[in-house]
């Protein structure tokens, strides 16, 4: 479904947006789309322009449209990213005074096959030596606990209040419709 640039959009608008989709440099963007302020001029003009609706609804046409082409879900992206949230290295390799031992790619699961980032053998003076590196776990857990909310204000408060001992609950009698009673553990 591509846009009509006479709904709201310019060529050069639309040429913005498409060009702004590939790094995410909007003051790039308004350039390469063939605008010819500079500088400061230019970085205000596109900045003022990624606000307008018009533009904001064709970036999320065209966000939709390459996932599409992609195949890009919210249920593969969390996918993935739990597999590398949830991997355990002793799944890829096993070590002990013989030394580590990855084990065979074709014996492995997919998910834990993509929670791996690299396996290197370097030959040095000392002998062989391999080294398994595992997607970032932290980094992964913190970007589900994002989208699970874990981490915003609200999650925060309660976490403050339980280290005092108070617990936030659901209350629908109160106008609010939360209260705080004593943790119960």
């Amino acid at each position: 479904m591509a846009i009509d640039p006479a709904h709201g959009l310019t060529d050069k608008q639309a040429a913005f947006c498409r060009e702004y989709l590939l790094d995410g440099n909007a003051t790039a963007a308004y350039q390469r789309a063939g605008y010819t302020a500079s500088g400061e001029a230019a970085r205000r003009n596109a900045s003022r322009l990624l606000t307008k609706a018009d533009t904001q609804r064709y970036l999320a046409q065209l966000r939709t449209e390459t996932s599409q082409r992609a195949s890009i879900t919210l249920e593969r992206t969390l996918e993935e990213i739990g597999a590398i949230a949830f991997s355990n290295i002793s799944d890829v390799m096993s070590w002990g005074p013989g030394g580590v031992d990855v084990k065979p790619s074709d014996t492995l699961p997919a998910e834990v096959l993509r929670a791996v980032e690299s396996i290197t053998d370097q030959v040095g003076d000392s002998g062989r030596r391999r080294t398994v590196k595992m997607h970032s776990k932290m980094q992964a857990l913190g970007m589900l606990a994002n989208y699970f909310g874990l981490n915003d204000d609200f999650n925060q408060a309660r976490a403050t209040l339980k280290r005092y001992g108070l617990a936030l609950v659901e209350d629908p009698e109160n106008s609010t419709g939360w209260s705080l009673r004593p943790y119960e553990a």
